[in-house]
């Protein structure tokens, strides 16, 4: 293990810019095809716009003692108690036992209304659906399943502007007077995190103009997402003493 947490920001800095280049190039081959896809879908229906950060969070768990040589990595579904099963992003295991589990997510452009309710209705459904498959005993683990959720989303007006607010049966909580989309983001991972639906979360505002990234709130940064994927992994080293972790390198 390592002694202290590496610091990741510029390599956070370099995979942001890499996502941003992505995107760039699928629009440019899509309108070079001939495909013409509404709004901004061209630039990620290609897929692999998240690869770079999906490497990262990987190196992650290598930095944090899992080593190389046994650590398996994939797209694969979690059972589930609503449904039978739903596919997370990064699945990482050990001898078939599971390290972690996270999804990542993305979201730009001008009309951020459209997508937010979706993706934090996914993000819930998700994680609710793998705990409450725990508690029936769908999921049978040894070690609790460890959740993690990195969602990306760009540092424009559109996600910064107040939203104008609805009038709802009930009052709202006053937390959220006022709120952008990228606060009502931010207030969403905070309480997913202390509520223990997700055992850790990073959100990521970056600037298409300039690559320049931040985090809204200390809790959900980079950092603190990689210090969470340490401890979880020290305690997974713990707690499987039956694999020789000392013969790998």
């Amino acid at each position: 293990m390592p002694e202290k947490l590496p610091d990741y920001n510029d390599k956070v800095i370099v995979a942001v810019e890499t996502y941003w280049q992505v995107r760039e190039r699928q629009s440019r081959d899509s309108l070079a095809q001939g495909v013409l896809n509404p709004g901004l879908r061209s630039e990620v229906t290609g897929g692999r716009h998240l690869d770079e950060i999906q490497q990262l969070i990987i190196n992650v768990f290598i930095d944090a003692g899992i080593p190389p040589s046994l650590i398996q990595v994939n797209t694969r579904p979690i059972a589930g108690y609503f449904r039978r099963d739903k596919s997370w992003d990064i699945v990482v295991t050990v001898a078939d036992r599971v390290v972690g589990i996270i999804e990542l997510k993305s979201m730009a452009g001008t009309s951020p209304g459209q997508n937010f309710n979706n993706r934090t209705d996914e993000a819930l459904g998700q994680a609710v659906d793998v705990w409450k498959a725990v508690e029936r005993g769908i999921i049978d683990s040894p070690l609790r399943p460890w959740l993690g959720y990195f969602m990306l989303i760009e540092d424009s007006p559109s996600f910064n502007t107040p939203v104008k607010e609805r009038r709802a049966v009930w009052a709202p909580d006053a937390e959220f007077d006022g709120s952008s989309y990228a606060k009502r983001y931010a207030i969403f991972f905070d309480r997913m995190v202390r509520e223990r639906l997700l055992d850790a979360a990073c959100l990521t505002m970056t600037d298409k103009s300039n690559g320049l990234i931040r985090f809204p709130s200390p809790s959900l940064s980079f950092q603190s997402f990689a210090a969470a994927i340490h401890g979880r992994c020290l305690q997974f080293i713990a707690t499987n003493p039956d694999i020789n972790w000392t013969s790998f390198g």
